[in-house]
């Protein structure tokens, strides 16, 4: 009797899903070679039904890129899926002087569908569950972090018709330099099959929720 009790309550008690991160405001300096070229501010929140939005805007302040009205805006909606966040919606608009380019992604996890747009080109990429788009990995990889999750991280990002898979290596704890004192971070460094030259490196505040 006391299993059969024990096995209906487990088959009854919802599955444990990781709560999202705090929502934030981050604002940041950006430098190309060392040189101030505008702000940057992050923005992470809530949304009714279970949703979360995580917007970027960039605006050229200084030198060439306030001459030519350079800006950048990314918009993520997001969905929590067991552990991990899917993306639902993503746009990205970029304006520079006369030029405008647009990105936007729609994933219809019901239908396991992905509609991409990048400028007038239509992709469907096959569809995979936790699928998030480039500007919302830095959720997952707060979330995972928190988690305490270390070494190599994949996450599933779509790529024209395909689906492309972006790994990050945790390292070791640092102490860094900022404008705000010394802080306590943990290094995230993107690992490329072929950099040509790039390379992606985060510093994820430790007592910052990351």
């Amino acid at each position: 009797m006391m299993r059969r009790l024990l096995l209906a309550a487990m088959l009854l008690a919802p599955a444990l899903t990781l709560a999202a991160p705090p929502p934030y405001t981050a604002n940041y300096e950006v430098l190309r070679n060392g040189a101030r070229l505008g702000k940057a501010t992050v923005v992470f929140k809530a949304l009714p039904n279970g949703r979360y939005e995580l917007t970027s805007s960039t605006v050229g302040s200084e030198g060439l890129a306030a001459i030519a009205g350079v800006a950048i805006d990314e918009r993520s909606i997001l969905r929590w899926t067991g552990e991990q966040p899917e993306t639902m919606v993503y746009t990205y608009r970029q304006q520079m002087a006369w030029k405008t380019r647009e990105r936007s992604i729609q994933v219809d996890a019901g239908k396991r569908r992905i509609e991409s747009q990048d400028k007038d080109r239509l992709f469907s990429p096959p569809y995979q569950p936790g699928v998030l788009d480039r500007n919302a990995i830095t959720v997952a990889l707060m979330g995972d972090l928190a988690m305490g999750k270390t070494g190599d991280l994949s996450y599933v990002v779509p790529s024209k018709d395909e689906l492309e898979t972006q790994v990050y290596r945790i390292a070791s704890p640092e102490q860094l330099k900022t404008a705000m004192g010394t802080q306590a971070v943990i290094r995230v460094e993107r690992i490329r099959e072929t950099a040509n030259g790039r390379s992606t490196t985060l510093w994820l505040g430790q007592d910052k929720n990351f």
